[in-house]
């Protein structure tokens, strides 16, 4: 009766060994996708440069730019206009810049009225 005791007490604790080594090794590979995503997340700058947004966009710089002619021109010859009809930027001491949020939402825009 005592070893059977023992038995059970020792298949019990190895169970719960066992299952914590299980439970604690889930919820840190959770955590480190977590932290991986947010790393990605956060890479891309929330004001970007002409680099940076193709790159974001996963376009040559050459085709950005390419864009951002054809919207200028595009913009030149009409008095008014959907906001993200065309590619939203700054320009900074002659430099474009982008706004992360701003290519968002006109990446939605894009897509909810299929342009391009």
């Amino acid at each position: 009766m005592k070893q059977t005791t023992y038995l059970i007490g020792v298949l019990i604790l190895g169970l719960s060994i066992v299952l914590s080594a299980f439970i604690l090794s889930n919820s840190s590979s959770k955590s480190t996708s977590k932290e991986n995503e947010s790393q990605m997340t956060n890479s891309t700058p929330d004001l970007m440069t002409t680099t940076q947004l193709a790159n974001y966009l996963q376009i040559s710089e050459q085709a950005l730019e390419n864009i951002i002619l054809r919207d200028d021109s595009e913009r030149a010859e009409l008095s008014s206009y959907d906001t993200y009809r065309f590619v939203p930027y700054l320009k900074i001491n002659d430099e474009k810049r982008f706004m992360k949020v701003e290519i968002d939402e006109w990446l939605k825009y894009l897509n909810d009225h299929n342009y391009r």
